[in-house]
């Protein structure tokens, strides 16, 4: 179920924005950084033994206070510095999410899940 996150924004008073709209802005940020070769669910809930897991999505938001709290996990390129790919991370989403919704993001959580290298000798 989605919740509607509601700002005030120059002349609009009541904008409402669907939690899956961040959720969205949010994956299409992370995945356009270099260095990211996917997104992975970012924690197992404990719901995910009864239901299908396929439904939930790959990013976590959560609103308080009119403010965005992201989360998201990551697999990294073996290729390249994994500090320097997440904290790309974490800016272009706070970035991307902010400019385009106009809601407040306090903080983005990402987790490297997993390092992949490519492997020509296959």
């Amino acid at each position: 179920m989605s919740r509607i996150t509601e700002t005030e924004t120059g002349d609009i008073k009541n904008l409402k924005i669907l939690e899956d709209v961040l959720v969205k802005i949010a994956g299409i940020a992370a995945a356009d950084v270099d260095g990211v070769c996917g997104l992975v669910r970012s924690r197992v809930h404990f719901a995910d033994l009864f239901t299908m897991a396929g439904k939930r999505p790959l990013v976590d938001v959560r609103i308080s206070g009119g403010a965005a709290e992201i989360s998201l996990g990551i697999n990294v390129s073996g290729n390249c510095k994994v500090k320097a790919v997440a904290e790309k991370v974490q800016q272009r989403v706070k970035d991307d999410v902010q400019s385009m919704t106009g809601i407040p993001v306090t903080k983005v959580n990402v987790f490297v899940y997993g390092i992949v290298f490519e492997n020509p000798d296959v």
